[in-house]
């Protein structure tokens, strides 16, 4: 082959692997590798810099176990008056939040750091926000609401889990479960200290339908986001195993 050829050859690969890198960059698995590309079409799981992007920094009060016996946890249940929103401080417990008709719920720990934020409400966003807050959290509801609610909720074990955070060992049992949701789109986080947390993308609807395969092992925290609620079913049952 002349260099005239050898040089042509080159140009056709370079051309190639141009448009295949045009083409990834176009998909929202952006910047990561044949590996992990494949582990979302199997499982719907997303990795690398676009699940880093979609969860954030994920700080040490993420694990936060309170008291579920909830002592000295109170409804509240009030007007939201300032347009900014409004910052509560809450006795330790485990609560349900939502507002009327739709806005934020933000909440930080002791050194400010954003642990949860949720669009809830009646009319977009998920109905409900569910989690474990220490008496040194602070809540914060923007001024989308005109009426928020916070009212101490009790512990039972569920495999259908709602918008929040729930522990693995305490609302969920450990084990090996297929997750989906009968409606909207949203994302299941799964948070285990000393370990890179794992993101599943949820859809349903039209001509998209996702289920992806989990393991729960106790101590783990799962992060139900932008849905309203995630089906949890027993990999044996979706087997149809007897």
């Amino acid at each position: 082959m002349n260099n005239r050829n050898r040089f042509n050859a080159k140009s056709a690969v370079i051309g190639i692997f141009g448009s295949m890198f045009l083409l990834s960059g176009c998909h929202n698995l952006q910047g990561t590798n044949q590996e992990i590309s494949n582990a979302y079409a199997d499982n719907y799981e997303i990795s690398g810099t676009t699940r880093d992007d979609i969860i954030g920094p994920v700080h040490p009060a993420i694990f936060t176990t309170v008291d579920r016996s909830n002592k000295g946890a109170k409804r509240k249940y009030g007007p939201v008056s300032s347009k900014s929103g409004v910052k509560l401080s809450l006795e330790t417990g485990r609560y349900v939040l939502t507002g009327h008709p739709t806005g934020n719920i933000f909440i930080y720990d002791e050194n400010g750091n954003l642990l949860v934020q949720e669009l809830v409400g009646e009319k977009v966003g998920v109905p409900t926000l569910t989690a474990d807050i220490d008496s040194t959290f602070s809540v914060v509801l923007d001024g989308g609401y005109d009426i928020a609610t916070i009212e101490p909720v009790k512990t039972a074990l569920s495999t259908e889990l709602t918008a929040g955070i729930w522990d693995v060992g305490l609302d969920i049992e450990p084990g090996e479960y297929t997750i989906s949701t009968p409606n909207g789109y949203g994302f299941v986080q799964i948070f285990e200290q000393g370990e890179e947390p794992r993101l599943f993308e949820l859809t349903a609807g039209g001509l998209t339908y996702s289920k992806s395969l989990v393991e729960l092992k106790e101590g783990q925290k799962v992060r139900v986001s932008r849905v309203s609620i995630v089906y949890f079913e027993r990999t044996s049952e979706a087997d149809g195993d007897d």
